[in-house]
């Protein structure tokens, strides 16, 4: 509830924030609707009309947001009669509030406005507001001054007037604790799963069940058109290993990039370290590790009282061994000290922001420079990647024009790249059983009209190093399967819902029992088990969610006797709860986190009453909506 509740919070620099974002938009995908006016109107709203203009600029916009959003899926998740009534919708409601405002005499300063424009980044240089890139990126955008700022205006109008609305509610204390008493409560329960399997096996069905399930649902035993593909690919991969090499190339390769085979100074050393913390400040840290030196001093061994003094936990138990290291990885002032000691060393006491150190320096490997007989692999390795950059980019181009000038074959385009043409196993708009069917851009091209009507597709990039040109190889028409060859699926999901159904059953006539004074425990049996779980909070992750929420919206116990109730688990087992004991909330102790509370509800219940307001509005208003709406492009 709380979750719910801190996202509906609402605040004056929520919508300054909103304001700055809705410029961002203002500026996104403009091109496509600011080609000219449009005078037809869509809607009236009161007498005033919601020009086709307003309706194309938010309708793309929209569009525009969901297709980054969905990306492939966009067709399939959203519709589009659908997004267009939600579009005139946001329009009149929109129509509606700013009406109400002017009525009501409100109006958005030019200060106001000022302040929004010129908080925003897109606008800025150098940190500043700037004017020139404010008026050049409207121009670019196909916008003028005026119009945009008269876009923004009434924007902040209608959020102002939002704004007063939900600013005017509090949340009285009695809404509040009972709100939170609700969320911290916790409850405990015990649990009867009926596990659907066994009684799925005890189903007896029927041919004539089975021939009645499958004409009712013949659309689940549809097999969907499918396409097997002829495609051409290219990889940078397969390039390198057909580049030839020689010794020669190689060591002139391995002489020209002698860098990349050169490795740093390392060092290895060991610490002793005491901590500055809460129980010791940097004056006694610094003593104790004085007196640890003066120990060494003495000939006490380093690895010795590592173990016994260090406060550094990975490499006390070591001796302080901290193993070999380059410049650079360890912190400033530790690295400074060990790259200017001398072997076997020890240093004077070193501060870091972890304490003090004591440093005996143990190992040196000065850089060096790996020979060619020691890295000819990795040389060979990087050669012919290098080729097979250069051969990549030229090659690509050759064959994405070739496939372009001949799209009724791939042989010449293959040909010209010195690759196989391969064909795939056919697959669905769902995608095949490999990872080029499976990708997204190849099933899309697959399908799309120009490649069905048998013409070579465009080059598919399938990552930065590979591509891809495919035609169709043979299409497969969407085949309805007789009921013979999905007998087996029938008669399972006949016995699947068999089960769900036997499940429910039986948990029913459990739950009548148990309130009739049997006891919960004892209808434990060959596939119903018993659970008994501790006290239970909302936010509990031990217990499915849906369990979670269905225990809390089960009835209280009452006069010291548990609650009894059922609920379908998504698996479709089907469980009895009974609750055995309820502990009411307690208000957080946190003073910000009780602020922050009281709010979030003044949010909820802010949008409560900005929502009940725009509805009155609405049902008062002379609302027009005409049908060309949904068809304007």
């Amino acid at each position: 509830m709380l979750q719910s509740i801190r996202e509906h919070a609402q605040g004056w620099i929520a919508w300054i924030i909103v304001g700055l974002i809705i410029i961002t938009f203002a500026l996104f995908g403009i091109q496509q609707y600011a080609q000219g006016e449009k005078k037809t109107a869509v809607a009236e709203v009161n007498g005033k009309d919601i020009t086709a203009t307003d309706f194309l600029k938010l309708y793309h916009r929209q569009k525009a947001r969901l297709k980054q959003q969905f990306g492939d899926m966009y067709d399939q998740v959203v519709k589009d009669d659908q997004l267009r009534d939600q579009v005139l919708d946001a329009l009149i409601e929109s129509s509606v509030i700013e009406q109400w405002a002017k009525s009501h005499n409100m109006a958005i300063t030019n200060a106001e406005l000022s302040m929004v424009i010129q908080s925003a980044k897109v606008f800025q240089k150098n940190g500043k507001f700037d004017q020139q890139t404010y008026e050049n990126l409207l121009a670019r955008n196909g916008l003028t001054v005026g119009g945009f700022e008269q876009e923004q205006r009434d924007f902040l109008l209608e959020t102002q007037t939002r704004q007063l609305t939900s600013a005017s509610e509090v949340a009285p204390n009695s809404l509040f604790k009972h709100l939170v008493d609700l969320q911290y409560q916790q409850r405990k329960m015990n649990v009867l799963k009926i596990d659907q399997t066994p009684l799925m096996k005890m189903a007896v069905i029927s041919q004539d069940e089975m021939q009645d399930y499958y004409d009712k649902h013949k659309a689940k035993f549809v097999i969907p058109e499918q396409v097997s593909i002829d495609y051409v690919l290219l990889s940078e991969d397969e390039l390198a290993k057909k580049v030839k090499v020689t010794d020669d190339e190689l060591k002139a390769y391995y002489q020209d990039n002698k860098d990349q085979f050169t490795e740093s100074e390392q060092r290895q050393a060991s610490h002793i370290l005491i901590r500055i913390d809460g129980k010791t400040d940097a004056k006694q840290a610094l003593k104790k590790i004085q007196d640890i030196r003066k120990q060494l001093v003495a000939g006490a061994k380093f690895s010795d009282l590592a173990k016994k003094y260090s406060q550094d936990p990975g490499s006390a138990k070591l001796g302080g061994d901290l193993g070999l290291f380059q410049q650079g990885m360890m912190v400033p002032a530790f690295d400074k000290a060990v790259f200017s000691m001398k072997l076997n060393e020890i240093s004077e006491p070193v501060k870091t922001n972890f304490g003090y150190h004591l440093i005996k320096l143990t190992k040196i490997e000065p850089k060096r420079t790996k020979s060619f007989a020691e890295v000819k692999s990795d040389v060979e390795g990087m050669y012919r990647k290098k080729q097979a950059e250069k051969q990549y980019f030229d090659l690509l181009d050759k064959l994405s024009s070739v496939a372009y000038e001949q799209p009724d074959t791939l042989e010449p385009a293959a040909d010209v790249a010195g690759i196989d043409v391969k064909t795939s196993e056919p697959f669905s708009k769902a995608g095949g059983d490999d990872e080029l069917t499976q990708n997204s851009k190849v099933i899309k091209a697959a399908f799309s009209e120009d490649v069905m009507k048998g013409n070579n597709s465009s080059s598919i990039e399938l990552s930065p190093t590979s591509s891809v040109v495919i035609r169709i190889h043979k299409m497969i028409p969407e085949k309805q399967q007789a009921f013979d060859e999905v007998k087996d699926e029938v008669e399972q999901a006949l016995r699947k819902d068999a089960g769900v159904q036997a499940s429910a059953d039986l948990a029913k006539g459990i739950l009548a029992k148990v309130k009739a004074g049997a006891d919960l425990k004892s209808m434990v049996r060959n596939g119903v088990t018993y659970q008994q779980t501790d006290w239970l909070d909302r936010q509990n992750r031990k217990v499915l969610p849906q369990l979670i929420a269905a225990l809390f919206k089960a009835p209280k116990p009452k006069n010291g006797k548990p609650s009894y109730s059922t609920y379908k688990l998504p698996s479709g087992d089907s469980v009895v709860i009974e609750v055995t004991g309820v502990r009411e909330g307690k208000l957080p102790g946190d003073k910000e986190e009780l602020k922050q509370l009281k709010d979030s509800v003044a949010g909820v219940l802010g949008d409560a009453e900005v929502h009940a307001r725009i509805k009155a509005l609405l049902a008062a208003a002379k609302v027009v909506k005409k049908p060309i709406y949904k068809k304007i492009k």
